[in-house]
């Protein structure tokens, strides 16, 4: 079985950045951008775990997972990866302790109807 032969002029592979000239709306090549959901799910599972308010974290958790989805999905377009894992670990964690505290309460309240 042969195979037809390469023409001398093909196209070549696409580079690994994919904002090249830039336009109105997107910026100039090799330019990354922040990736906007990454930030917020930092902050607000930043926020959860500082402040107690732990029923932050399981929106920091899912804003984390979707930010990442985003980014891996379209590589070369985004650069705050690290932020988007920190706030879906933030959030993991806050949306643990916040089980442990459920169950928590939840032990006290059946513990007071017992007695």
């Amino acid at each position: 079985m042969s195979y037809p032969e390469r023409p001398t002029d093909a196209v070549p592979a696409p580079t690994t950045y994919r904002l090249q000239p830039g336009t109105y709306d997107l910026p100039s090549y090799g330019v990354l951008r922040d990736h906007g959901q990454a930030t917020v799910a930092l902050v607000l599972g930043a926020i959860a775990l500082c402040t107690g308010l732990l029923f932050l974290s399981p929106i920091a958790w899912w804003l984390g997972r979707q930010a990442l989805d985003e980014i891996d999905a379209a590589p070369g377009i985004y650069n705050n990866r690290g932020m988007a894992q920190a706030g879906q670990i933030c959030g993991l964690i806050g949306t643990v302790l916040l089980g442990i505290g459920l169950l928590f309460v939840l032990a006290m309240v059946l513990m007071v109807i017992a007695v």
